[in-house]
């Protein structure tokens, strides 16, 4: 009776998921067409999918960190690199949502099928989120502890401002 009761809530877990991803999936093809995608190899309007990439962050803040002309270079070499592993990821990964996209416009899409291009798209995405993670380290592993900390202060306050909860809340307004 259990093993028939789990069986049923996994069925409804899944059929929930599907329509989810099937209205999602039909609210993006809703979307009229935008820009063409962006010669990084981003999605379109965005510049590129994920974070910024560290080798301009990290030039933006060089003198903040105290970087000098070596480690710049190193660092903005490091940052090549890794563009040229994950470019051609963003275009697979690109391909992989416009299949799952075709797919979910069918009639009646077959849940296996649905389920093989998500596994295959997150299996992308966390090929680019390690790539990424490598890139962090290896930047990270040419700075200083006090530069380490300075860096991290950075993307904390990035990440406040994007998310609208850094620095004091506004002053309220005068009632005179």
């Amino acid at each position: 009776m259990r093993a028939t009761a789990r069986r049923l809530r996994r069925a409804a877990l899944l059929a929930a998921s599907l329509l989810a991803l099937h209205g999602f999936a039909f609210a993006a093809l809703a979307q009229p067409p935008g820009p063409e995608p962006p010669p990084d190899g981003g999605p379109p309007g965005m510049g590129r999918r994920g974070p910024p990439p560290i080798g301009d962050v990290m030039e933006r803040h060089a003198d903040e960190l105290g970087l000098d002309a070596a480690t710049r270079a190193s660092i903005q070499a490091i940052a090549a690199r890794s563009r040229e592993v994950e470019q051609p990821l963003d275009e697979q990964l690109r391909a992989l949502h416009d299949e799952m996209r075709s797919l979910l416009q069918a009639d009646s899409p077959k849940l296996d099928d649905v389920m093989q291009w998500a596994d295959r798209i997150g299996a992308v995405e966390t090929e680019l989120k390690k790539q990424r993670l490598r890139t962090l380290l290896e930047v990270r592993a040419l700075l200083s502890p006090e530069q380490r900390q300075k860096l991290v202060k950075i993307f904390e306050e990035r990440k406040g401002r994007r998310h609208g909860w850094g620095g004091p809340p506004p002053p309220p307004p005068d009632q005179e």
